[in-house]
């Protein structure tokens, strides 16, 4: 999926987690929409790189900066490099998150996961904002952070995940109270389920999973199917752009019609 209409010409943008999943989509999308410079900001170096090479073969001008966002030292780092290359920065989209694995319940081994979601989910998202915040302070822009429909529902198995994503909701409304003073919106998108790396990686044939989570029909929303990382990355482009001029402090959800809606056929 892509757009032939110019939102960003001239601008700079950077995406945690751009090597993949949502990350990467965003970076295609905002660049097929003009985007003058991404900055791609993620721990694998390997999956950067060939993000990089994609955005030069696209026209774009781009960036690699390894980043490790559950570190506090690391993300410190990034946003002195991402001085470096640029002197003003538009837009940060913190799509650098992880999954809960299968500790997620009350009574069993929830503490075992704790810090890495935490640390990268929602205190990543934070600390990301922290470090580029003096690229944005002067001209404003927009923030785009990522939390999840899980933010809104109850499930089991899933306590440390969506409590991280949760938290994020609320510091998205927290972060667009304090940074409305320098003329930065922050947003906030909740995919629903997606077809992403997230589902498929780790399978024995990635591709062939893949393939199936894309053709697969699922009951959990209205729109009977999963996500694609494209339509999640184009409601990002839309709350990053000058078209969400007056929006600030609120979620996008990009779930097919999953949150709060009887998804039974009639």
């Amino acid at each position: 999926m892509s757009s032939n209409c110019s939102r960003y010409q001239g601008k700079t943008a950077l995406i945690t987690g751009g090597a993949a999943g949502f990350g990467r989509a965003t970076v295609h999308r905002l660049v097929d929409e003009g985007l003058e410079t991404v900055l791609i900001v993620d721990r694998d170096l390997e999956g950067a790189t060939v993000e990089y090479e994609k955005v030069k073969q696209r026209g774009g001008n781009a960036h690699v900066i390894v980043c490790d966002v559950s570190d506090p030292a690391s993300v410190a780092k990034m946003g002195d490099e991402a001085a470096t290359k640029t002197d003003r920065l538009d837009v940060l989209v913190n799509s650098a998150g992880i999954g809960g694995g299968g500790a997620g319940r009350l009574e069993g081994d929830f503490e075992s996961t704790w810090d890495d979601v935490m640390n990268i989910n929602l205190r990543g998202t934070l600390l990301a904002a922290k470090a580029v915040l003096p690229l944005m302070k002067e001209h404003g822009g927009a923030i785009v952070n990522i939390s999840s429909d899980g933010a809104f529902r109850g499930r089991p198995g899933a306590l440390v995940y969506d409590a991280s994503k949760a938290g994020v909701v609320q510091a998205t409304k927290s972060m667009a109270c304090d940074l409305v003073k320098y003329g930065i919106r922050v947003n906030n998108v909740a995919p629903g389920w997606a077809a992403t790396e997230f589902h498929f990686a780790k399978a024995p044939d990635s591709e062939a999973r893949k393939k199936e989570l894309l053709e697969m029909e699922s009951d959990t929303c209205i729109m009977r199917r999963l996500a694609r990382p494209e339509e999640i990355a184009a409601g990002i482009a839309y709350l990053a752009s000058d078209d969400a001029s007056f929006v600030t402090g609120t979620t996008l959800f990009i779930d097919g019609g999953r949150v709060g809606l009887d998804t039974r056929r009639t």
